[in-house]
């Protein structure tokens, strides 16, 4: 049987018209800028370099993905970059950027994946001594390290997602909960020092939860952002057609590409999306259940748990259920670093259900 036909059609193809709708979407919200044309054309760059990677990944053993000199040359990678963005990244609020000439590198979208190759690797090799608290360092140091070079770039968004997946990664690996829940102290003190003392991002806690306090000031965009989903009504305005795009929603392309969904597509594009999101989670599971070895299971895990739960996080945010913080909703967002990264980890997963039972 050909390879291919082993594949999770229903996955392969929730990937495939996400990753386009992503285009159409980044198209409509930029469109009208400034530079316009160019978003698109890096957008389309970015997305058949996924292409490309993920239908190359699909056809590679996962199992080669194992070999620790891969594993840790991936980890070396990631915090290299990532020591160098902290020096010479740049951003709005943040050093999460590395600009390449017109092109540009986020390393810590790099980082996630390099997490999960490395835990999924360490995990399969201890799978016997996790009820043992010396076991848990060697994983708490490297996410730990990773996490504190993201935090130094002030992208706390995708800090956040790195700790919920390293925590669901142990918990699939049936570490105590007590392991966990101590673990998890140490997070208090950070997200006071980080968060609370940190004046923009107090004023974004604020705003979350009375936003209509500084309609003009703090809680202006996520005010906007519900103007925009709440306008598109049941079937939205049309493809094209939204106006919050238009310098009133800011972001409109990356981080609330949810609420133009909401606006242009209405509820019924809303809810279409949560349904593909809901379908990634429910059969990644699955590859996952189905893995012929633990390294697979971690792996597929892990995969999935990154690409579902920083969906819901985005979601949250732009419906106003979390405080705004920066992080793109996977395979719809602008940003060439997410797509390719997003994709890249998709063929592995699409991979991984090749050999499930």
């Amino acid at each position: 049987m050909p390879l291919m036909l082993r594949c999770d059609h229903v996955l392969i193809w929730v990937i495939l018209s996400l990753a386009l709708f992503g285009l159409m979407m980044v198209y409509s919200t930029t469109a009208s800028a400034d530079g316009g044309s160019l978003y698109i054309a890096k957008q389309l760059v970015a997305a058949s370099i996924g292409f490309v990677a993920m239908y190359g990944l699909i056809f590679s053993d996962y199992r080669r993905l194992r070999n620790p000199k891969i594993v840790y040359a991936v980890l070396a990678a990631s915090v290299t970059l990532l020591l160098v963005a902290t020096t010479l990244g740049t951003g709005a609020n943040t050093q999460r950027f590395l600009r390449l000439g017109v092109l540009s590198l986020q390393p810590s979208e790099l980082a996630k994946p390099a997490t999960i190759l490395f835990l999924a690797y360490y995990l399969e090799r201890n799978k016997h001594r996790m009820n043992r608290a010396a076991t848990l360092l060697p994983p708490a140091a490297v996410v730990g390290v990773l996490a504190a070079l993201i935090l130094v770039g002030k992208d706390f968004g995708t800090t956040a997602c790195l700790a919920i997946l390293a925590g669901s990664m142990l918990y699939m690996a049936r570490t105590p909960l007590r392991f966990l829940a101590v673990a998890a102290v140490p997070v208090i003190p950070v997200l006071y020092f980080t968060v609370w003392l940190v004046d923009y991002r107090r004023q974004r806690v604020l705003a979350f939860l009375h936003p209509e306090k500084d309609p003009l000031g703090s809680g202006f965009q996520i005010l906007q952002s519900e103007i925009a989903v709440g306008s598109g009504g049941l079937l939205g305005e049309g493809w094209m057609v939204g106006r919050q795009k238009m310098h009133f929603l800011p972001e409109a392309h990356t981080d609330f590409i949810f609420a133009m969904v909401g606006e242009e597509l209405g509820l019924l594009g809303t809810m279409l999306l949560v349904i593909a999101f809901y379908l990634i989670l429910r059969r990644g599971l699955r590859a996952a259940v189905g893995a012929p070895d633990l390294f697979g299971v971690f792996l597929a895990g892990g995969i999935t748990v990154m690409i579902v739960s920083q969906a819901m996080l985005n979601m949250g945010v732009v419906l106003g259920l979390l405080p705004t913080k920066g992080m793109p909703l996977p395979f719809v967002s602008y940003g060439g670093t997410s797509l390719m990264t997003v994709l890249a980890c998709s063929g592995v997963l699409l991979n991984i259900s090749r050999f499930g039972r």
